[in-house]
């Protein structure tokens, strides 16, 4: 029996999703034993620092990555949002099997809407494009950055003043905490993260028997939408926590995109378009130069 060696963080999220890409990769290759082996990296060991001091978007994948390369691992499960958007050289994205409603969701200490807060109420979030968003809706609430796994930041509700913490459903959702969820924002009130709720897979470039296993289990119509999201992220060249959001869908026969930036004061630049999927990631570098632009004349890069 041929033996799979799956890499992960050792999060209960991390684990929650290296165990379902398991079951997918088992459900399809009964005959490969797949094993997991628990990773830390530089996001784990360093939980004092904001998400935002981190270079680049490879603080959860970098030593991971790095095991890929050495032959300890055959592939690793990832959350796509973590991933840069370009790759070390000898590694490829081999395959999105799954991605789970990619909103973002409101926790709150006794069950309210963001609408309901008083003013001057604390709201945490680990995500500067959370909060810019955030701030046009309630510009008279305070936001503040928060760390920790998702069970952690859950269990600050109510502690040192904060009223609520915003999340990604998906993490809520694949923990078991759905019940405690106040809001879920639609997309039009808060933009995901690029790639948010997705399950990434990685291999090497070379390893012929991985990359045909991955391309069993993909999902053809997640992975143009998730390519098209990491284009515009490539093209705008800022990092996974700076204020910049991305979310593409199929809708009929056309795929449908947002993108958005904002600058240091917090003016937010937004643009949408439908279109046949095969023009879906040209569409969207145009639109990430375009953006790009606004933000080069509001001095941010």
């Amino acid at each position: 029996m041929k033996k799979i060696i799956l890499g992960s963080r050792g999060s209960r999220l991390a684990l929650f999703q290296a165990e379902l890409a398991r079951k997918i990769l088992c459900e399809r290759f009964s005959e490969i034993e797949i094993e997991i082996h628990i990773m830390e990296t530089e996001g784990d060991i360093d939980r004092a620092s904001s998400l935002s001091s981190f270079e680049g978007r490879g603080a959860f994948v970098k030593s991971i990555e790095t095991a890929l390369l050495n032959n300890e691992i055959d592939v690793a499960v990832h959350s796509l949002k973590d991933l840069p958007s370009k790759l070390p050289e000898g590694l490829i994205l081999g395959a999105v099997p799954v991605r789970e409603d990619p909103s973002d969701v409101l926790i709150s200490k006794d069950g309210q809407s963001l609408s309901h807060f008083p003013s001057g109420s604390i709201i945490a979030t680990g995500s500067d494009r959370r909060i810019t968003q955030l701030k046009k809706i309630r510009p008279d609430l305070s936001f503040q950055n928060i760390r920790g796994n998702i069970e952690t930041r859950i269990g600050k509700v109510g502690r040192n003043g904060i009223e609520g913490i915003v999340l990604a459903y998906a993490g809520v959702k694949r923990l078991g905490f759905e019940n405690k969820i106040a809001q879920i924002f639609t997309c039009e009130e808060l933009l995901p993260a690029p790639c948010q709720g997705a399950i990434g897979l990685e291999c090497r470039a070379d390893d012929v028997g991985a990359i045909e296993m991955l391309t069993a289990v993909e999902n053809y119509e997640i992975r143009t939408s998730i390519d098209t999201e990491r284009t515009f992220i490539a093209e705008l060249g800022m990092g996974c926590h700076a204020p910049v959001a991305a979310y593409a869908r199929l809708a009929g026969r056309e795929f449908v995109f947002s993108g958005l930036v904002a600058d240091k004061e917090g003016t937010i630049y937004r643009e949408n378009f439908a279109i046949p999927r095969e023009e879906a990631q040209p569409a969207a570098r145009l639109l990430a130069e375009k953006l790009r632009n606004f933000i080069i004349k509001g001095n941010v890069i």
